[in-house]
């Protein structure tokens, strides 16, 4: 089914509120996957409040030739990552209220054994959702046919062919999830061509989060943490928590 509205994001490990308000406000999700990892970024980790500020929970990844899509990189199961993310989660969060059942599902997908970071990624994304409320139209990029003739098409008269590429394909997503509005998040407007995305019939909306503040379990709110914060927080209370930032005029979460 067409979709009308579409966010396409990156995979992210236990991703912050923000991403989660834009997976609800569209009617698809599109997992971009099959772009180039990029080291010392979040896709292989995250932060959750500690007592001296964030405490970083990293997933180690094996090295990967620059260019390598994010679909492609290994996880270095070497090292006990998965008994340690877990163990600071547990010490972080224990005496949080609705401890039990969200550690209960972490646990289970943590200890599954996995090779690939983006199938931990989106499998974690998946249950964070469902703890949300959140259902979504999922779609993997790396999924979706690309038109190398279309996706270059602007090369020559851009003044920087790489962005204009990376324009082509998002473009080229939307149209054949037939999207007319694409929502993105507000660091995107350093390389996003609203003008392009309208010469194909699409409207651009960037993200204008207000991150909540909610109760948490030290003194000294810490923002921007991994959604598993607000969840563990305020239990059935975090869906409406998560979209109390004002929802864009498009929106249909």
């Amino acid at each position: 089914m067409p979709a009308k509205t579409i966010a396409i994001i990156q995979p992210v490990y236990l991703p912050w509120l923000g991403y989660f308000e834009q997976i609800a406000r569209t009617d698809r999700f599109v997992v971009y996957d099959d772009v180039q990892y990029t080291r010392q970024d979040w896709r292989n980790r995250n932060r959750i409040p500690g007592a001296n500020g964030p405490i970083w929970l990293t997933v180690p990844v094996r090295r990967a030739p620059l260019g390598t899509p994010i679909r492609e990189i290994e996880i270095d199961n070497r090292h006990r990552w998965v008994a340690k993310h877990l163990g600071s989660i547990e010490q972080t969060y224990r005496a949080a209220p609705h401890f039990e059942p969200c550690h209960g599902v972490l646990e289970d997908i943590l200890r599954r054994g996995w090779t690939r970071l983006a199938d931990l990624d989106l499998a974690l994304i998946r249950a964070l959702c469902a703890g949300f409320g959140i259902a979504p139209g999922v779609v993997l990029s790396s999924d979706i046919p690309s038109d190398p003739g279309f996706v270059g098409r602007f090369d020559r008269a851009a003044e920087d062919p790489a962005v204009a590429r990376r324009n082509m394909r998002l473009v080229e997503i939307c149209r054949q999830q037939g999207a007319g509005l694409f929502y993105v998040g507000a660091r995107a407007r350093d390389y996003i061509d609203t003008a392009l995305f309208a010469r194909f019939g699409i409207e651009v909306v960037f993200q204008d989060y207000r991150h909540p503040v909610y109760p948490q379990r030290r003194p000294g709110f810490q923002p921007h943490m991994a959604a598993i914060d607000l969840l563990m927080n305020t239990g059935p209370d975090a869906r409406g928590i998560l979209l109390s930032s004002p929802a864009p005029d498009f929106a249909i979460g």
